[in-house]
């Protein structure tokens, strides 16, 4: 049997796509033991990106497909699992992150398949502007009733711990700084402890997975279906994951014309997070790596049994034997961790119920009902004896979200062969309707702490603080899509589709987003059909238009919204709106090769693409004086391209009975540049509190943008820093003012300077030039080994340009380089 590969709204054969698709199979990613499908998609397909930013459970890693295709909209492709396109991102509920996409246990699924260029985007037109992944489950087989039951244990552990000073360094090196600020000074004592306070908040995490299916067919029907269990411990106390899902698919052949398909999943996920943020005081990392090694966590004389020092307004970890405190009055991490809470709870639905008419031999007729709803319990609570709830007496937060989307799509396909002609034509129209609400209540002020355990409760706490939310929106659409091939050797297929979104003005409401591709399947003329090395050669291009539905939900109105004032309430101007907002729309153009040579023994894919991104959405400032919100108004100025190479190798090398060994691998080399912003102006962004990122025309999207590191002066132990015209300056830490720097004369401090904004360089990209994978798998009988290796540039800043980081009395934190 030839394979099918699922391009949206149908299928077809492998021989006859003719556009950028990628497909990875069940049984490649069975064996995996990772939480969440975007996971295994990373390094199985050239092109695509997924990268985790954190190591957070439940955070939502960075999926990107053929680069970052918007400035200030959405970037995340489309997920759209057996026809229903679903929530994606994050829906926690805002104080633990919760990614929409791990409510899909990984066990469920068939097939992914990745819809990169024009032509195969353009099938989904305005939501297509950052790519489809396509998702499709498990179905029930004819045959006896089977059972399948697996179960996975993994071991996640920190691979590297911070390489921090241990106490008699801490102590010499500490005592040596506070001497040469002042000669006898002396504040670090005691050596009676050595503790690795980064011990205290990591750990060695599990993840358990049971997972058991059953499959089968009664009469003219199929079914399937799954019962799974999932925990997953991070390597951060106390973050955790825990699912449970349930799927049920069944098809039923009702007559000989007319067939049901019900595809109904049901999950419940439970999630413990952490705060960890950059410049949190009770950041669990942020803390650990800044607490002084001379000092305990425990201690059994303070009515918490944690080291920890309470006085007024005030308190802290500890200070035990030194003579000070520790810097910025931190909490004891230790204690954090074990007494805050951060919770939730996410139950998720995602099903749909399908009816096929089979009007003749030559022409069906589907229609699809999907629904994708998801609510979010959240709870919050921050201990009132100590850490961030201190001063408040104790804060509490209880929050709920629901998301809740309805699709509909009517589709008529006409598939007909006259001779050596093939002609598919498919109709579609769909209706999406989306609506999102959410409230929550928080409090502070807490009568005693055994009213922080599960929920808000009435009269527990002082100041109470309540609020919410409502927006919707719509989809409606219509497409067509046209394919012939002659003789399986000429293809071409033509896409249009009408979008209208609720998120855009009346009079740009309604968008045209086409697609065409062509391929030529060399190696079914007739002079390469009994070639013994060239098995498959075909030469292929696509074009296509498509759109950003991911723009907020009506950035064109001018809106209102409540405002409170002390005690009254009113409502105020909150957005400034645009009637001549339009589409961000992406071009896409793509050309590439596929061969096979040796029986398809190795296989090669090679393409080039160019995406042009158009109109993107800006912010355009207006003076203050004119009291709009913000001070500014949305408008379509922006532009930027994406551009590479992309190369695809899979060789078997041995294929026999009883062993077979496979290698394969990818590399993707792209480019990105800003081509047009508000009048040319530079964009700087910022990170925690810090000059971060430059967004520039003419450079990558968020290039790396700060001061230029030299080095170290080793006579004084100031830091140097290129100016823009390449001289040096240095910061004096006894002064904290620039002076001068002469490498051949550091002992000397020059003449007074400075360091300005204007000095900041471009330091290197945010966006990897080039990654990949490689890839290998041996199977012996019913035994097989396998792994992936992934690799991508980890920085793009050269070696010796960093960010200055001036931190000041936490010499706890890197090791003494004098």
């Amino acid at each position: 049997m030839e394979e099918v590969v699922v391009v949206g709204y149908g299928t077809q054969k492998k021989s006859q796509v003719t556009s950028s698709v990628t497909t990875v199979k069940g049984e490649a990613i069975s064996n995996l033991n990772t939480p969440t499908f975007e996971a295994q998609l990373a390094g199985r397909s050239s092109g695509v990106q997924v990268v985790s930013n954190s190591g957070e459970i439940g955070r939502a890693p960075v999926v990107r497909i053929r680069g970052v295709n918007s400035i200030t909209s959405g970037t995340t492709p489309l997920y759209v699992v057996d026809g229903m396109p679903m929530w994606a991102g994050d829906t926690g509920g805002g104080n633990t992150p919760a990614n929409a996409l791990a409510d899909i246990n990984p066990s469920d699924i068939e097939t992914m398949t990745v819809l990169k260029d024009g032509a195969a985007t353009a099938n989904y037109g305005s939501r297509a502007a950052n790519g489809v992944i396509l998702i499709t489950t498990k179905k029930g087989k004819n045959g006896k009733f089977a059972v399948n039951y697996n179960n996975q244990f993994s071991v996640a552990s920190v691979v590297k711990k911070y390489d921090l000073l241990q106490t008699p360094d801490f102590v010499t090196i500490s005592n040596e700084k506070a001497a040469a600020a002042s000669p006898g000074l002396v504040w670090a004592k005691g050596t009676d402890f050595n503790t690795n306070w980064q011990d205290a908040v990591l750990r060695t995490g599990t993840q358990t997975d049971h997972f058991l299916s059953m499959t089968g067919g009664l009469g003219k029907g199929n079914y399937y279906a799954s019962l799974g269990y999932t925990k997953q411990e991070g390597v951060i106390k106390p973050n955790q994951m825990e699912r449970m899902s349930f799927r049920l698919n069944a098809d039923q052949k009702v007559t000989d014309w007319f067939k049901v398909t019900t595809s109904l999943a049901y999950s419940e996920t439970g999630y413990k997070g952490l705060n960890n943020g950059y410049n949190s005081i009770s950041g669990a990392m942020f803390s650990a790596v800044r607490q002084l090694p001379n000092t305990p966590i425990y201690d059994p004389t303070t009515p918490t049994g944690y080291n920890i020092f309470t006085s007024g307004t005030v308190s802290r970890v500890g200070q035990w034997q030194n003579l000070i405190p520790i810097t910025s009055d931190l909490t004891n991490i230790a204690y954090i961790v074990n007494n805050n809470s951060y919770t939730f709870n996410l139950s998720r639905f995602i099903g749909s119920v399908k009816g096929d008419v089979n009007i003749t031999k030559w022409l069906t007729y589907t229609l699809q009902a999907s629904k994708d709803r998801s609510v979010t319990t959240g709870f919050l609570y921050w201990n009132r004896v100590h850490g961030d709830g201190f001063s408040r007496g104790g804060y509490i937060d209880n929050n709920y979200l629901n998301l809740d989307r309805w699709n509909i799509q009517n589709i008529l396909n006409f598939d007909k062969s006259f001779g050596s002609h093939n002609v598919n034509l498919v109709l579609i129209n769909e209706y999406q309707k989306q609506k999102t609400n959410s409230f929550y209540a928080d409090g502070q002020g807490l009568s005693t702490d055994f009213f922080g355990q599960d929920n808000v409760i009435t009269g527990s706490y002082t100041t109470q603080y309540s609020g919410g939310s409502a927006t919707e929106g719509g989809l409606i659409s219509y497409a067509a899509r046209l394919s012939y091939n002659f003789a399986n050797k000429y293809f071409v297929q033509g896409t249009i589709r009408r979008d209208g979104l609720s998120s855009l003005p009346a009079a740009n409401k309604y968008g045209n987003f086409p697609g065409v591709s062509l391929g030529y399947t060399i190696s079914n003329e007739e002079f390469l059909k009994d070639n013994k090395y060239i098995s498959d050669l075909k030469l292929r291009a696509s074009y296509g238009k498509v759109g950003n539905t991911d723009i907020d939900y009506y950035p064109y109105l001018g809106l209102y919204n409540s405002y409170k004032y002390a005690d009254y309430n009113g409502w105020g101007f909150s957005n400034t709106g645009n009637n001549q907002l339009r589409w961000e729309t992406n071009v896409k153009k793509n050309i590439g090769a596929d061969f096979g040579l040796f029986d398809n023994r190795i296989t090669l894919s090679a393409e080039y693409y160019e995406n042009q991104n158009n109109d993107l959405i800006l912010a355009r400032p207006y003076a203050p004086s004119l009291g709009l919100p913000g001070n500014f108004i949305n408008m379509n100025i922006g532009s930027m391209v994406n551009k590479g190479w992309e190369f695809s190798l899979g060789t078997d090398i041995i294929k026999n009975d009883n062993f077979t060994w496979n290698v394969g691998g990818n590399l993707s080399l792209t480019k990105n540049e800003v081509l047009s912003l508000v009048d040319g102006s530079d964009i700087i962004q910022s990170r925690n509190g810090e000059t971060a990122y430059l967004i520039r025309v003419g450079e990558s999207l968020r290039s790396l943008y700060g001061y230029k590191y030299w080095g170290v002066n080793k006579a004084n132990g100031n830091p140097v820093y290129y100016k823009a015209d390449g001289s040096l300056v240095q910061l004096d830490i006894a002064t904290n003012a620039y002076r001068v720097f002469d490498a051949n004369n550091p002992g000397t401090l020059g003449a007074s300077s400075s360091l300005t904004g204007a000095d900041r360089y471009i330091l290197g990209n945010t966006l990897p030039t080039y990654f990949g994978s490689f890839n290998t798998s041996m199977k012996y009988k019913n035994f097989d080994f396998g792994f992936l290796a992934r690799f991508s540039p980890n920085s793009a800043i050269e070696k010796k340009e960093y960010f200055s980081i001036l931190i000041s009395n936490c010499v706890a934190v890197e090791k003494n380089k004098r």
